[in-house]
C-alpha cells in the first residue's frame, strides 16, 4: 500500500529534520539561506518549497513523506502538497512563546485535510521545556474538538519520527484490505456513481482562557525587539482604546492613524461580525509599508522600507515575538 504523509507546523519547528532523520539524511530538499536576523539565530537554512522522502516497509507500504514551509508567506505550497494525502503530522516547538496560537492556526488552515485523514501532534524541544506540558497540548485540541494523539519528540531521532509515522499505519492498517473488498464488490455489483462530501472542522467558541492562549503580550519590549529587524523603520505601541503609549516614528500624522486603527479594530470585530482581525497591512504607491499587529490590549504598528516584502517582514516580526 503507498501512503501520502504531511508533516508542517511553524519556522523551526523540526519538519526539515524529521524528514531527514526519517530518510537517513536522503531526503530532496529546497533549502536556502536564512536571510532575516531573527530566524538565523535559530537555524542556518528554510524550507522554501517542500522536503521529500520515502520510507519503505517490510510490509511493502511504502510512505512517502512531504515537509511544507513553514513560514505563511509560502501557504500557497501547503494545499498543492496536501492534494491526495492521507494523513497529516503537526510538528511544535514548545519554546515558542505562543504555541496554542500555532495550534489553532495551523489546525484552522489545514481543517479540511484533519477532516478527511486525522491528525497526529508532535512537540519538539520538550527537553527545553514542559511549559505548556502535553496534558495542555491535549485539552487545547479537545477544545477545539479535533481528535488527535500528542507525542513528544526529537525531530533529530529517527526512531521518534518513526513512531509518529508507525502510529498513523497502525490506525489505517484496514485501508488495505478494505480497499481489496472494494474492488472486489466492483467486480460483481453494478454501482452507481457516488460522491462523498466531508465536512470541515467545525468552528469552534473557545472560553475566556483559552482565547487568552491565541494572544500575543505586546509591550515596549517587543517594539524594541521588532526595530532590530532589516528592512524596518519605525514601530509605534498603542492601546485598544487608541492611545499612543511609546513610539520610534517620527511622523505624527503615522502614530495618530495607528492608534486609531489600534482603538477602531475591536469595534469593528464586534459590529462586522468578521472574527478576529490580527494583521492589517498597507501598502501605499510611494510612502513606506505599513503593518498594524491587533492584540488584545495593545496593538503594535510597524513602519518597513517601501522595497521590503511586507509578508516577509510581518512573517519575522510574527517569529519575533514568538520567540523573543
Amino acid at each position: 500500500m503507498r501512503y501520502k504523509i504531511i508533516i508542517s507546523g511553524p519556522v523551526g519547528a523540526g519538519k526539515t529534520s524529521a524528514i531527514n532523520a526519517l530518510t537517513d539524511d536522503k531526503a530532496l530538499k529546497t533549502d536556502v539561506a536564512v536571510s532575516d536576523v531573527v530566524t538565523s539565530q535559530r537555524k542556518d537554512t528554510t524550507t522554501v518549497a517542500l522536503d521529500y522522502g520515502v520510507i519503505k516497509y517490510a510490509n511493502e507500504d511504502v510512505v512517502h513523506i512531504y515537509g511544507t514551509p513553514g513560514q505563511e508567506r509560502f501557504d500557497f505550497m501547503w494545499d498543492i502538497l496536501s492534494e491526495g494525502a492521507h494523513g497529516l503530522i503537526l510538528l511544535f516547538d514548545n519554546c515558542r512563546n505562543y504555541p496554542f496560537r500555532d495550534l489553532k492556526y495551523y489546525t484552522e488552515q489545514f481543517s479540511d485535510l484533519i477532516a478527511k485523514t486525522g491528525l497526529i501532534v508532535g512537540v519538539t524541544r520538550y527537553d527545553v521545556t514542559q511549559d505548556p506540558d502535553v496534558e495542555e497540548y491535549k485539552d487545547w485540541l479537545r477544545e477545539l474538538e479535533i481528535k488527535a494523539d500528542v507525542f513528544v519528540v526529537d525531530a533529530r531521532v529517527k526512531e521518534d519520527i518513526h513512531t509518529l509515522v508507525r502510529h498513523y499505519l497502525d490506525q489505517n492498517a484496514d485501508i488495505s484490505s478494505l480497499g481489496k473488498q472494494q474492488r472486489d464488490e466492483k467486480k460483481t455489483v453494478e454501482a452507481a456513481e457516488v460522491t462523498t462530501v466531508v465536512p470541515p472542522l467545525p468552528k469552534t467558541i473557545l472560553n475566556e482562557e483559552t482565547a487568552a492562549l491565541t494572544k500575543m503580550r505586546l509591550t515596549e519590549k517587543s517594539m524594541r525587539s521588532v526595530m532590530k529587524i532589516q528592512g524596518v523603520t519605525g514601530a509605534s505601541l498603542a492601546n485598544d482604546v487608541g492611545e499612543l503609549i511609546d513610539s520610534t516614528i517620527q511622523d505624527d500624522d503615522i502614530n495618530e492613524f495607528i492608534a486609531f486603527i489600534s482603538g477602531l479594530t475591536p469595534a469593528v470585530q464586534a459590529i462586522a461580525d468578521m472574527g478576529e482581525i490580527h494583521r492589517i497591512m498597507l501598502r501605499g504607491s510611494k510612502d513606506e509599508n505599513l503593518t498594524v499587529f491587533v492584540e488584545a490590549e495593545h496593538s503594535l504598528g510597524v513602519t518597513s522600507e517601501r522595497k521590503a516584502s511586507v509578508p516577509a517582514i510581518s512573517q519575522q516580526i510574527e517569529d519575533t515575538l514568538q520567540w523573543m
